[in-house]
């Protein structure tokens, strides 16, 4: 009788949670998945299977949610399209071309201000036949331009100075690569000629060559300095009957007084930038604005 009871109990939770998930599940009476329907020709009551509907139900779930994933993708490419305009943006803030030079240096011997170097060619300079040296050409940008050589690299004036004395000479360079000057800027002084030679000797000397027969890292002239890559540097000599100065961007680097002094060029190469020549040494440099202007009287 125990065990008649217990199999009883058992059956009668069995079938009261079968009949209450039916109910959950299809709202209809039914026993798990058969539901209790009336047949409509017979009017009998019968239990069919309903498991169907449910498969069916769980199918449609998910083709509900497909169109959720849409927003996503259009929102992945909205950084694209914002990386795309920032190469154009930069491009417009590059600084613009420097205006090409219309002056030649055929201008008459009463101009105060002469540019020897107009952008576009190389006008009167020419190649100075160094041996070994590198490429000399006008870029495009117009700015005259150094490769490497295997020694020195320049060009020198093709006719005669515009004045000895009593002027002024000025360019600006730009170092591109290299470890020694990037300008030996040859003119005349009086009578003879001397170098003012930057970032020689491994990179870093300026002076003038030659002093009393002493180059540029031997005699009072010389100064270390360093000089970086990429960046331009203003060069200006002056030359008047008694005094030499040299500046790089407005620094006075040179002041020399000229009485009872031996100016002269260091014997070898360099003597060919006569009687104005620029040059450099196992560098790569570029230069523009180069200008002779005549000193006013008193000045």
């Amino acid at each position: 009788m125990k065990y008649a009871a217990a199999a009883v109990l058992f059956v009668v939770v069995f079938f009261a949670v079968g009949i209450a998930m039916h109910f959950s599940i299809y709202q209809q009476p039914g026993v798990f998945v058969w539901s209790l329907r009336e047949d409509a020709e017979t009017g009998r009551s019968a239990f069919a299977r309903s498991a169907l509907k449910v498969a069916s139900s769980e199918l449609a779930a998910p083709a509900a949610e497909a169109p959720q994933t849409k927003p996503a993708k259009e929102k992945a490419t909205e950084p694209a399209k914002e990386k795309a305009t920032e190469p154009a943006k930069e491009k417009a803030t590059e600084p613009a071309k420097p205006e090409d030079s219309s002056e030649g240096a055929a201008a008459s011997e009463n101009a105060t201000e002469i540019r020897l170097f107009d952008g576009k060619g190389l006008g009167k300079w020419q190649k100075t036949p160094f041996g070994g040296e590198g490429d000399v050409f006008v870029n495009e940008d117009g700015f005259l331009e150094f490769g490497f050589g295997a020694v020195i690299t320049g060009v020198n004036w093709g006719e005669a100075p515009p004045a000895t004395s009593n002027y002024e000479l000025s360019l600006e360079a730009m170092k591109l690569d290299g470890n020694d000057f990037f300008v030996a800027l040859t003119f005349p002084v009086k009578d003879s000629h001397a170098t003012f030679v930057v970032g020689g000797w491994g990179g870093g000397v300026v002076g003038i060559s030659s002093v009393d027969d002493l180059n540029a890292s031997e005699n009072e002239t010389m100064s270390i300095e360093g000089f970086e890559k990429d960046v331009w540097y203003q060069i200006r000599i002056r030359v008047t009957d008694d005094q030499l100065h040299a500046w790089i961007n407005d620094e006075e680097a040179v002041a020399l007084d000229l009485e009872g002094r031996k100016i002269s060029l260091l014997p070898g190469d360099i003597e060919l930038s006569v009687p104005i020549g620029i040059a450099s040494y196992q560098t790569r440099a570029q230069y523009r604005n180069v200008v002779w202007r005549k000193l006013p009287a008193g000045e």
